[in-house]
């Protein structure tokens, strides 16, 4: 019997579609994904953290946020930024914010499947432009997303969206850093101009980094297209 080898893309042509937006406008994003025949869809509840000067600019006039998202050839995530910066009126600040992360690598078969209805759109999205935008998350104990914040806003950040969830597998972790690790965690994410970028990181660190009791892992991700930020 032959032994199956999973095969990896080099280049996908894949993007996650992503929208930060108040809660009751979840469902509206979702419809729009379906539309686009997006195979992939995902819901998340989370809660805004800008300062209260800040939320009519970031779009987050209510703290309880929904961030949809999903997994889609780079043309046709393209396609929904459109569509939600036209339809949803996204494309202005106070609506919301949504932006597209590229994804370099994936399964053949999955790869196969997403981008049947873009493989000439799958070409041409090979190589994302730059934006100007990071996507900078942190992943670290619950309870301390605040320190993070404030850290961010210290180094120019203007506010970000807090996920709870649970941590699995850690054992590799503690052995490593020989610190006990929570399970329950904070992720915080933040759109951050690229030239900010490494000051934002580098205050995370000294925060909420590997040595404080938070513990954080931070890491950045491209931003290859975005609507709804403020200058």
């Amino acid at each position: 019997m032959m032994e199956h080898t999973p095969q990896m893309t080099a280049q996908s042509g894949l993007a996650f579609a992503v929208a930060v937006v108040d809660v009751g406008k979840g469902e509206k994003i979702l419809s729009l994904f379906r539309e686009e025949h997006a195979l992939l869809d995902y819901v998340c509840m989370a809660h805004g953290t800008a300062r209260t000067e800040m939320l009519d600019l970031l779009g987050i006039g209510e703290t309880a946020k929904a961030v949809v998202f999903c997994l889609a050839a780079s043309g046709q995530a393209q396609r929904i930024l459109n569509r939600l910066g036209k339809e949803l009126q996204m494309r202005y600040p106070g609506r919301g914010i949504a932006f597209t992360i590229p994804v370099s690598g994936i399964g053949r078969r999955w790869h196969s499947l997403l981008t049947q209805a873009d493989e000439q759109e799958e070409i041409r999205m090979n190589k994302s432009e730059q934006t100007g935008f990071d996507v900078v998350a942190v992943v670290l104990e619950r309870g301390y997303s605040n320190g993070a914040l404030d850290a961010a806003r210290k180094a120019g950040a203007r506010g970000g969206t807090v996920i709870s969830a649970r941590g699995i597998a850690e054992n590799e972790v503690k052995r490593f850093f020989g610190i006990e690790i929570q399970a329950e965690k904070e992720i915080v994410f933040l759109v951050v101009k690229s030239a900010e970028k490494q000051q934002v990181m580098t205050e995370l660190m000294r925060a909420v980094g590997t040595r404080t009791r938070s513990h954080g892992l931070i890491l950045s991700m491209p931003v290859s297209d975005a609507i709804g930020l403020a200058d």
